[in-house]
């Protein structure tokens, strides 16, 4: 009898939208979603701020491919466990990053997409994560 895979927590998605300038397109995004952003930090050479399920992301035009080359991010309960089983699964490591929410990787999946996983600071999982769940 083999063992059941280990299961992998996704905890929040959000959809990447790629913006010029993130002072003019935040607040539109902002109203949209009715309240301020989440986030907003630097990361690299870009700037990212998160409303809602929604993440802005403003790089200049010669980083976006880049930017452009992974899916996600996945925000994961424990994105360690999430590589193992994307490993045992016929992922690849890509890379491994940290920012001012978390670390995380991105992984090939063995179709090829690459998906951006990331564990966020325990802080964030209460304010953002725990704060939707409760309403």
């Amino acid at each position: 009898m083999t063992d059941a895979p280990q299961k992998i927590t996704v905890l929040k998605t959000y959809a990447r939208v790629f913006v010029d300038d993130l002072d003019t397109s935040l607040p539109v995004f902002e109203h949209v979603v009715g309240r301020p952003a989440d986030l907003r930090f630097p990361f690299e050479d870009a700037e990212l701020a998160a409303v809602g399920d929604v993440l802005l992301i403003a790089a200049p035009a010669a980083d976006l491919p880049r930017y452009r080359e992974s899916h996600g991010p996945l925000v994961v309960e424990d994105v360690e466990t999430a590589r193992r089983v994307l490993l045992d699964l016929g992922a690849t490591t890509v890379s491994r990053f940290e920012s001012a929410t978390g670390f995380g990787y991105h992984l090939r999946h063995p179709d090829g997409v690459v998906v951006e996983y990331v564990q966020w600071n325990p802080g964030l999982v209460a304010r953002i994560v725990h704060r939707a769940a409760t309403g």
